[in-house]
């Protein structure tokens, strides 16, 4: 960064630490779009780009939430600006979900991000106007809601956010040289009322509480933000440490407790939300880990112990967890259909956690071509299932194979059953019914099971 006497120009200030980020994070020619609100924030950051993108694409998109009555003013007011600048623009209309409960603030921001992920084109790196004082009012929230150093890491510099790549060239800057550059270039911006609302906890610390730190410690936005930055790499150990421990004891979304369970109580909790983020997952808080924690180590091993959090389902099974997604989970799934017609050499999709059904013609280890001939039905279990899966065998409950094979038991009324009339033939691809088996190298039918969630 500049020293402190060019803070005198914050024209350079702001170019030179633009200049940076970029050298720092992204490719000389990586194509660039700004958040662009039209608020003071966003304005430098397009005045400045439009003076030091050289041969850089950059473009910028104007969300349009339709919160405000002069939403649509501002949107005329971000088109003057991007037209006498000569950078494109496009307004997006954005849905903001209200019925979430996560509040207004939130509602939106995840409906800015949504439309900003809709519009970018591949390649293309998304930067937004977040400066020294942003970061140092969300440690400030962070910290106050009992944050661990994930979050007090508060905003990187450079992340990825739902498949977009995000970029905040001006978090190093203080708000004075954002504010000076702005006032230097007679700059015209937006000036938001909601920035006043005082409900909002951000503005409440903006107007309240900021303002006090900084006049008795006027260098506190740095100061925190190398906190901010020691945070990260605090974070960034913690998550090294976190994927050596799960090494060997994960396979997908399945973990092995036993294995879990030799690590320290602070490692096993680091462990499970390191797995967590992996799969952008909610991260419950402390408390709702050790009350999770406690219910699937400590009950006993002949019960199938669960635990919940909003967005979150964790279940135990033979000494294994294994972590849903609320809306995935195939214990709750709402199945499309309680069976399907089916016609073999077509491809059967019974949703998501059911996956897809397929068959392939071979000659021999198959369902004999005989016994396809009629209409076939796909079921799924309803009790009583029985089948021989040994020529020489006796049949046996398809309940007791299905335990023996570890079936979890939250798959195992979505494990397709096909039929012919009442002859129950095949079980997914893990069993064929010997009676209906192909003899020798006669022409037979396979199934292929893909695409549904784990079943062991």
């Amino acid at each position: 960064m500049p020293d402190s006497a060019d803070k005198l120009i914050p024209q350079a200030y702001v170019l030179a630490a633009l200049e940076k980020c970029f050298n720092t994070y992204i490719a000389p020619t990586a194509p660039v779009c700004v958040a662009f609100s039209g608020g003071i924030d966003s304005s430098v950051l397009l005045h400045a780009l439009s003076q030091a993108a050289g041969k850089r694409p950059v473009r910028a998109i104007h969300i349009d939430h339709g919160l405000q009555a002069e939403a649509a003013t501002w949107a005329l007011t971000c088109r003057k600006i991007c037209r006498d600048l000569q950078i494109p623009l496009t307004v997006v209309a954005a849905q903001v979900d209200l019925t979430t409960g996560s509040g207004l603030e939130a509602a939106a921001r995840a409906a800015r991000y949504g439309a900003l992920g809709e519009q970018l084109e591949r390649g293309e790196v998304l930067l937004t106007a977040h400066h020294q004082r942003d970061q140092l009012e969300t440690l400030l929230l962070r910290l106050l809601r009992g944050s661990g150093v994930h979050g007090l890491a508060a905003i990187p510099a450079h992340s990825q956010r739902d498949e977009m790549e995000l970029l905040r060239p001006l978090l190093a800057v203080p708000a004075d040289i954002v504010r000076a550059y702005a006032i230097a270039e007679q700059l015209d911006w937006i000036e938001d009322p909601s920035n006043a609302e005082l409900a909002m906890d951000r503005n409440f610390l903006r107007h309240n509480v900021v303002p006090g730190i900084l006049g008795r410690w006027p260098a506190a936005e740095g100061t925190l933000g190398r906190a901010a930055r020691l945070c990260a790499e605090a974070a960034e150990i913690m998550d090294e440490m976190a994927a050596q421990d799960l090494a060997g004891i994960c396979e997908g979304d399945c973990l092995a407790l036993m294995a879990l369970q030799r690590l320290s109580d602070a490692r096993q909790r680091n462990a499970i939300r390191y797995a967590l983020r992996l799969r952008a997952l909610a991260i419950p808080s402390e408390k709702q880990l050790r009350l999770a924690l406690a219910t699937l180590v400590d009950a006993p091993g002949d019960t199938q112990p669960e635990a919940a959090w909003p967005g979150v389902r964790i279940r135990r099974y033979r000494q294994h967890l294994w972590l849903f997604a609320e809306n995935a989970d195939p214990l709750t799934a709402v199945a499309p259909a309680d069976f399907y017609p089916w016609l073999p050499g077509t491809i059967l999709d019974m949703g998501g956690v059911r996956g897809t059904l397929r068959s392939e013609t071979v000659s021999g280890g198959g369902i004999a071509t005989e016994f396809c001939a009629e209409p076939l039905e796909v079921r799924f279990r309803r009790g009583g299932e029985r089948l021989r899966i040994n020529r020489k065998g006796r049949t046996r409950e398809l309940k007791k194979l299905l335990q023996e094979k570890g079936v979890v038991p939250w798959m195992r009324g979505h494990i397709p059953l096909l039929y012919s009339g009442d002859k129950l033939l095949a079980v997914g691809d893990l069993w064929i019914n010997a009676d209906y088996a192909a003899l020798g190298e006669a022409a037979a039918l396979v199934l292929r099971w893909d695409g549904h969630a784990p079943i062991r």
